[in-house]
């Protein structure tokens, strides 16, 4: 464990450090099979979040909400949140134990996306929550793609191909995976009549 770290666990309010939500460790980009214990998980952050945030309502989206889909390995959380009330929640994520991110690449303050980890029967998931503003097109465009992976294997099959070419390509940096993706996200929001973001899935 990093000297950075241990001095961010002392600065950290006594609430973060008593939560079961952990450091979150950005790490290179692999493909792992569906993990059935993924929602079990989610339900469980969203309990944590709701009692965080009073009137929450999160849900789990990204590709460990899609039954049988491989993927990061990471539990992505969608928190639909009032415009004027974006900052607020994200100081109460903060103090639950979440942590903003820090680098070059992160979601602006606006629509901010918090990140953390949890441990469920022995295995550590990494976790993003993403607060996007009520009024937001990204809430349709990430329910919409969610919702289409779950109901067409095709398209599951073609995007699980997709990321294991992207690892292939030796692009797992996170950014360039999701850059790599982009075409193919935005094709199937483009069918659904959706607006085109590269923040799905990422």
């Amino acid at each position: 464990m990093s000297r950075e770290h241990d001095l961010d666990q002392r600065a950290a309010p006594a609430a973060a450090r008593s939560s079961p939500i952990e450091h979150y460790d950005r790490e290179a980009i692999q493909v792992h099979e569906y993990d059935p214990e993924a929602p079990a998980v989610a339900r469980r952050v969203i309990e944590l979040i709701a009692v965080a945030c009073p009137g929450a309502a999160a849900e789990h989206v990204g590709s460990s909400a899609v039954s049988g889909l491989a993927g990061k390995g990471i539990v992505d959380l969608l928190l639909p949140t009032p415009a004027q009330d974006v900052a607020e929640v994200a100081e109460a994520l903060v103090a639950a134990g979440f942590q903003r991110q820090t680098t070059a690449d992160a979601f602006p303050p606006s629509r901010p996306m918090l990140q953390g980890a949890i441990r469920h029967r022995g295995k550590r998931y990494r976790l993003h929550v993403h607060v996007v503003p009520a009024s937001s097109a990204e809430l349709a465009s990430m329910r919409g793609f969610r919702d289409a992976l779950r109901a067409d294997q095709g398209l599951r099959s073609g995007y699980v191909a997709l990321k294991h070419d992207i690892v292939a390509r030796g692009l797992t940096e996170p950014v360039d995976f999701t850059q790599a993706k982009r075409d193919f996200i935005a094709e199937v929001l483009r069918r659904l009549g959706l607006q085109s973001d590269d923040t799905v899935d990422r």
